[in-house]
């Protein structure tokens, strides 16, 4: 049985659901300039050419950043230091070695401090999905680095739960992030521990916790999915975790439950 087939009989194939993810994209780059409107007939349907990379690929942060040089080549596990971040994308739409605007899953990449007193993870029996062969739910290596205690990276969808804006990790300090943390009774090992902000969404103020990944519920889709605990509200929820794994030294993600990620 092919790979294919046997994903069809569990639902949705890997090739539609990039399908899915380009169209929605491109669907939506195509609404903002005005391109679909009631009543309008339709172009024909869009023919997909290029290549979907698995590999995360860095994107360009629209105020200087340290990785904005590197836009557009795959993120690499030794490029961070302690607590350093970066945004992403994963299986974008590639024309001519360039990323199409608008395709694939927004991340943000995080390396946290490797240690184990406050890092948390849901146990084995607890996981709502098989993760991909080789794949986990964060990067770590104790010999890259390991004047550093080793490396520790984990990846996220960057899109916030509460409306669908874009977090981001050290980047926006203006407003600063609420520290009325024990309202939503949290307590984030970055900020309380390690004095670091945790993932921040600037527009409405939601914080999730790069340290602490647990169990929740999509209401949108209805899944248990792993993520990064929500710290601070209005988001209800954690914020997606994405598997990875490295090849060599490039991260590449792996998709565990598409409807992790359906909400926006």
């Amino acid at each position: 049985m092919s790979w294919e087939k046997e994903e069809k009989e569990k639902g949705m194939t890997r090739r539609e659901w990039v399908q899915i993810g380009v169209g929605a994209g491109l669907v939506a780059s195509l609404a903002g300039l005005g391109g679909l409107v009631a009543g309008q007939i339709l172009p024909p349907p869009y023919k997909f050419t290029g290549e979907i990379r698995e590999t995360i690929q860095y994107t360009k942060f629209p105020t200087p950043q340290w990785w904005n040089t590197k836009a557009g080549t795959p993120v690499r596990v030794s490029d961070f230091q302690e607590w350093q971040g970066a945004t992403g994308v994963w299986r974008g739409l590639f024309q001519d070695d360039k990323y199409v605007p608008g395709t694939g899953f927004p991340v943000i990449i995080v390396r946290i401090k490797r240690e184990s007193q406050f890092f948390s993870v849901p146990p084995p029996s607890q996981m709502p999905a098989p993760l991909p062969t080789g794949f986990n739910l964060y990067f770590d290596d104790a010999t890259l680095d390991a004047a550093n205690g080793g490396t520790r990276i984990l990846v996220f969808f960057d899109r916030c739960v509460h409306l669908c804006c874009y977090p981001g990790w050290h980047v926006v300090d203006n407003p600063p992030p609420g520290r009325d943390y024990s309202a939503y009774g949290a307590s984030p090992p970055t900020y309380v521990q390690f004095k670091q902000d945790p993932i921040y969404c600037v527009c409405h103020g939601s914080q999730y916790e790069p340290m602490v990944l647990i169990v929740n519920v999509n209401d949108k889709s209805g899944a248990k999915y792993v993520g990064a605990e929500r710290v601070h509200g209005p988001a209800p929820r954690a914020l997606p975790v994405i598997p990875v794994q490295a090849q060599g030294l490039n991260l590449v993600g792996g998709m565990a439950d598409p409807n992790w990620y359906v909400y926006c």
